[in-house]
């Protein structure tokens, strides 16, 4: 088989405990990556100097090398990866860049999994599963490991179907062609938005069954009734989430679908659903304002919103 480098870019933000284990299980990879990008969002819980304490402070550990890089504030994982992957890039040295957020635990044999698939494909997912019970998938729901094995091809395939940003590893080619993530969007769906990016630009996503990543198991609130128009919807408590959670979910409609009329439709369809939501289920019209406005930021792709929230 050919050897590929392989740059793996982490983000991590205040959860140095977390960080610790993914560092870990990625420097015990069987197949080792060549550098190792270490993007910290401006922790405040003492990150930069666990990172040196636990030896991957600009280091080599197990024949990679750790680098570390402190942004001046939090970008949002956007923006980390953003900076991980410009990084990774730029260098022109690697052949792939593997990508994770600090709470995800590469199993041993992942990497050595996934490269084989760079010789004809850019787009390479690993299944995620459970960190807890190991067999449960983490973003499919009320599906285990079998069963989704289920869904593989001969060579264990399955296409169509990835969870982005959580041990993908993408082509360098795929990089250079589609750039990197949108650091605007600061959080939640910068991941579908590159996702969709790379399909639009002929890269088509797989998820290679024998390359085992864990993760948390999504315990966000999902509602799907009729006040939701049967659409599965994110109930968010934080206003800066909930906007953010709308306005990339539309701007990413809007860019997937092939006429804006037809995006426009789609977009009015879930404003109505999130709207609808949180009249009728929560009995409660106080987010009618922030709703509209991330509605029309998603439109028009305006991402200045934040501030407001941040006072920045």
């Amino acid at each position: 088989m050919k050897t590929y480098s392989i740059a793996c870019v982490i983000v991590t933000f205040n959860r140095k405990e977390l960080l610790n284990r993914c560092l870990h299980a990625v420097s015990e990879q069987t197949y080792k990556p060549a550098t190792v990008f270490i993007i910290d969002n401006a922790s405040s819980d003492g990150t930069p100097e666990a990172v040196a304490q636990w030896g991957y402070y600009n280091l080599n550990v197990n024949g990679i090398f750790f680098q570390y890089h402190r942004c001046e504030r939090n970008e949002g994982g956007a923006g980390g990866f953003y900076t991980g992957m410009k990084l990774a890039s730029e260098s022109d040295s690697f052949d792939g860049i593997w990508v994770m957020d600090d709470d995800g635990e590469p199993e041993r044999n992942c990497l050595k999994e996934l490269v084989p698939f760079l010789k004809d494909r850019d787009y390479i997912a690993p299944i995620v599963l459970s960190d807890e019970d190991h067999d449960s998938c983490s973003f499919v729901p009320d599906t285990t490991y079998s069963e989704f094995c289920k869904k593989a091809d001969g060579d264990g395939v399955v296409e169509g179907w990835a969870s982005p940003f959580n041990g993908i590893l993408y082509s360098a080619s795929l990089v250079k062609k589609i750039g990197y993530p949108k650091k605007e969007m600061f959080i939640w769906g910068d991941e579908i938005n590159y996702q969709i990016r790379a399909e639009k630009a002929g890269f088509h996503r797989m998820t290679a069954v024998k390359a085992i990543h864990y993760h948390p198991v999504d315990r966000q609130n999902i509602v799907r009734n009729a006040d939701t128009f049967n659409a599965y919807l994110v109930v968010v408590d934080v206003d800066w989430k909930l906007y953010c959670a709308i306005r990339n979910r539309i701007y990413n409609i809007m860019l997937e679908q092939p006429s804006k009329w037809r995006g426009f439709r789609m977009s009015h369809y879930l404003y109505r659903a999130y709207r609808n939501y949180y009249r009728v289920t929560l009995g409660n019209d106080s987010k009618t304002g922030l709703i509209r406005d991330a509605f029309v930021s998603g439109l028009i792709g305006r991402f200045g919103g934040l501030k407001k929230f941040f006072n920045k």
